[in-house]
């Protein structure tokens, strides 16, 4: 006798944010669920990114064929994550005035993204145009350059030569794909400061998801403002 059915898994619309597109999901089952807490457990970041990737293309319906940034897939885990466990979470914050730790109820709805209308052409000078991109987690996981950067600023520079797409000039364009690591490197390197803050001012306005929330502490009764930003901050 062949067992039951358990459930008929709704499905919810939802939008990928870097592209537009509107995608149909489920919520995640327990297998998907087992997966993610063995990755929790590991205590390592990449198995867990392995995990929540993996988790966002089983429960979309269809196959996703565009490479999600990093703000895609914070944005559709959340989403996903809400419509299978709860779209409310309890996170633990610290008063302002007195430092008493408050439990806060987070609507896990009606998420926010910033700099989506951000632009990925980068004007360094009057005659060259860099072409930017947004960074993926897939890239994040493949890095080997991106996992050895001990420095915020070795992080910035390892994340421009990721993202820098083409470059521009009154003649032709360069795909970067075609130049080598160390001939991308000398172009980095014989930019003006000025020039080069331009490019890491891309990689710092890169879209992010993020949750405006207010709470009044059940202490002191201090009204305390949080941005929550990105899935680190979310759970």
């Amino acid at each position: 006798m062949a067992l039951p059915k358990l459930n008929s898994n709704p499905s919810y619309e939802v939008t990928i944010p870097s592209t537009g597109k509107k995608v149909y999901f489920r919520p995640f089952l327990v297998k998907e669920q087992k997966n993610l807490l063995i990755a929790l457990e590991t205590q390592d970041r990449k198995d867990l990114l392995r995990a929540i990737v993996k988790t966002i293309e089983a429960c979309v319906e269809e196959k996703i064929t565009s490479p999600l940034t990093t703000y895609d897939v914070d944005y559709l885990f959340t989403t996903i994550r809400a419509k299978s466990v709860g779209e409310q979470t309890e996170l633990v914050f610290q008063c302002d005035n007195c430092e008493h730790k408050n439990k806060v109820v987070v609507e896990l709805d009606k998420l926010q993204i910033a700099n989506l209308d951000l632009s990925n052409m980068v004007a360094i000078s009057d005659t060259i145009t860099v072409k930017m991109r947004p960074p993926t987690y897939e890239e994040f996981l493949g890095s080997e350059s991106l996992a050895k950067s001990t420095t915020q600023s070795q992080l910035v520079f390892e994340l421009i030569l990721l993202c820098m797409e083409s470059v521009h000039t009154e003649e032709e364009l360069i795909s970067i794909q075609d130049e080598t690591r160390e001939d991308i490197v000398h172009f980095i390197e014989s930019m003006t400061a000025a020039q080069y803050e331009k490019l890491a001012n891309y990689i710092g306005n890169v879209p992010y998801v993020y949750k405006d929330l207010e709470f009044v502490c059940s202490e002191c009764g201090t009204e305390n403002k949080r941005t929550l930003q990105g899935m680190d901050d979310f759970f």
